[in-house]
């Protein structure tokens, strides 16, 4: 049983934010302590914390899988040690970074302790692109020699992350080349998921309606012409993107089953719904992870049916894309995703 008192929990994947730290602005973050009138203060990377909620996250749950983020989480001193941690309590181990940090010996290390999967932001073919979208320059050369370092290893290892807005939209398909050209065969491709900074830079980055279903359009038919497979991992409401029309991308939809869905877990122990959500469900070292999880499946936050979608037959199989961004901009989960209200510019 899941919400067991005698045993370990067991969770499918968690998003494990070793810390709020980056050396990065990029435009696009969701991070929910960047938005907003009143953004949270970063603190400098902690590694006993973060070791000491790890401890009590693995004596919570068996966890098949965790992903170290951030933030940056190459900024956070001994994370060597939090992966051969993770991997010691038979968990496999994926790292989303911004790539600019990494070392050779940081990739050696990955290398030895069998990280599954290192995600990597390529935003584009062309460096003065990404380096506008991150604020950062220099940061597609540094994170390009590390694409390059890994792949040369293991091209199965890294997954480029292409992150879909208006400042990227006309690079699509060189783009796509330029991951293929490194031996990669898997992607992810999003699309620009307001929150955080994003709240900022929206009207810089967001796509119309009509735009996004080009882009997604033309992303499926050079992916297919490559050989390659793209997966979204942004919730999207299905009446603007039928995946059925992009046969060569997968597309994530968000289940509230809080025993199945991937979970976020911070530094301090805070519990989210996921990495985009910044209402805290509950603290790991003031009460259990099961306690936790069994009130908030049984408190009604997460029942509610956005009106937008209450008479749509695809409700069920869609939940109303990314109700997380809502609450990030609405303060509530009972609104869908807010990429249904944007207006669509020409």
């Amino acid at each position: 049983m899941l919400f067991s008192r005698r045993q370990r929990l067991e969770l499918g994947i968690v998003v494990f934010e070793l810390t709020d730290a980056c050396n990065q602005a990029c435009k696009f973050c969701y991070n929910h302590f960047k938005g907003g009138d009143t953004p949270c203060t970063v603190e400098v990377p902690n590694f006993r914390q973060a070791r000491r909620t790890l401890r009590r996250l693995q004596r919570e749950a068996r966890i098949a899988s965790i992903s170290f983020s951030g933030g940056e989480p190459m900024l956070m001193p001994r994370i060597h040690d939090l992966i051969l941690k993770a991997r010691a309590g038979g968990s496999n181990v994926n790292l989303l970074t911004n790539g600019t940090l990494l070392k050779e010996d940081d990739i050696e290390i990955i290398d030895d302790l069998g990280v599954g999967l290192v995600q990597i932001p390529l935003l584009s073919h062309r460096a003065e692109v990404h380096d506008h979208i991150t604020q950062l320059r220099g940061s597609w050369e540094r994170a390009m020699a590390s694409a390059r370092r890994i792949a040369a290893k293991h091209a199965e290892r890294l997954t480029p992350v292409f992150i879909l807005s208006k400042l990227n939209v006309e690079d699509i398909e060189p783009t796509l080349e330029m991951y293929a050209s490194m031996g990669v065969k898997r992607i992810m491709l999003n699309r620009f998921n307001i929150g955080g900074l994003g709240r900022k830079y929206a009207e810089e980055l967001t796509l119309s309606h009509e735009e996004l279903r080009e882009a997604f359009g033309r992303a499926n038919a050079k992916l297919g012409e490559l050989g390659m497979v793209a997966h979204n991992g942004v919730c999207t409401p299905m009446c603007l993107l039928r995946p059925q029309e992009y046969p060569h991308i997968t597309f994530t939809h968000c289940t509230t089953d809080l025993s199945s869905r991937p979970l976020t877990v911070n530094y301090r122990g805070d519990v989210r719904f996921c990495n985009h959500s910044p209402r805290v469900l509950g603290n790991i070292h003031e009460e259990s992870l099961a306690k936790i999880l069994e009130r908030s499946s049984s408190d009604g936050y997460f029942s509610n049916i956005p009106k937008q979608c209450a008479q749509c037959e695809l409700w069920e199989r869609c939940r109303g894309g990314c109700r997380a961004a809502s609450e990030q901009l609405y303060g509530t989960f009972d609104i869908a995703d807010p990429i249904l209200n944007i207006e669509n510019p020409k």
